[in-house]
């Protein structure tokens, strides 16, 4: 397969390296030097089989327009472009395109989350338990809270009734759920959802040991993603029957 990287820092280094092993070939690299966004020819994109967008969020819907008018899927890891996800949903499905994104392309976090929302129903019967997430990464990572602990967020609050909002700040309401983060050093990635009441606590926890999971999770996508056409999540990838095949 011939993969087209937009980004080039750590993570489409890593794609990079994951690629090769599985035995792909990098036919293209954008990134801000040599954006996509500035080219008047895309014929350099010609016999691209999938790009793999690890760049930034402003940059995130031009990259899914342009692939998607060009036929080529794209698994998309970066994080922050949801805000314009409805119009690009539509943009994609009406031009017959193919996208999979993810705020964490690592099978154990994906595992992880499954863990989590299953965890979140059982606990939705019992108001003694509180629920919070913590999440560290390293001191370079510009966003906060992490698009993985806005995802748990988002599956937590979905099944447990008694949470209706996140909460960034130190000043917590019965209704909110905590999100919290850590900058330091060069962790590669950790979450934790801490459900406490005042007889235990329970953790659930996933740590990243380096960046290589997220990359060949990301080239594992983007092989699932050949022949489909529409927009995908892990969990299609995953959990889903066709997955299976």
């Amino acid at each position: 397969m011939n993969i087209a990287l937009l980004g080039y820092g750590r993570m489409g280094r890593e794609v990079e390296h994951a690629a090769r092993e599985r035995h792909h070939t990098i036919s293209a690299v954008f990134n801000s030097a040599h954006p996509l966004a500035n080219s008047t020819s895309h014929s350099h994109l010609a016999g691209t089989d999938c790009c793999v967008d690890f760049s930034t969020a402003a940059i995130v819907p031009h990259h899914i327009r342009t692939t998607t008018a060009l036929r080529i899927p794209l698994v998309v890891g970066t994080t922050g472009w949801n805000t314009h996800f409805d119009e690009l949903k539509h943009f994609v499905v009406e031009h017959d395109g193919a996208i999979l994104y993810a705020s964490n392309f690592s099978i154990g976090a994906q595992i992880f989350f499954r863990a989590v929302t299953t965890a979140a129903a059982l606990l939705d019967r019992f108001p003694g338990y509180d629920i919070a997430i913590h999440e560290i990464h390293h001191s370079m990572k510009k966003d906060a809270p992490s698009g993985t602990a806005l995802a748990l967020a988002e599956k937590i609050l979905a099944h447990v009734q008694r949470k209706r909002t996140i909460n960034t700040s130190p000043a917590a309401k019965p209704e909110s759920l905590t999100v919290s983060s850590t900058r330091v050093g060069t962790v590669a990635g950790t979450h934790s959802v801490i459900m406490n009441s005042p007889a235990d606590t329970i953790e659930l926890t996933h740590t990243a040991h380096n960046r290589s999971g997220f990359a060949l999770g990301a080239v594992m996508a983007a092989e699932w993603l050949q022949g489909k056409h529409g927009v995908f999540t892990m969990e299609d990838f995953l959990f889903s029957q066709s997955a299976q095949r």
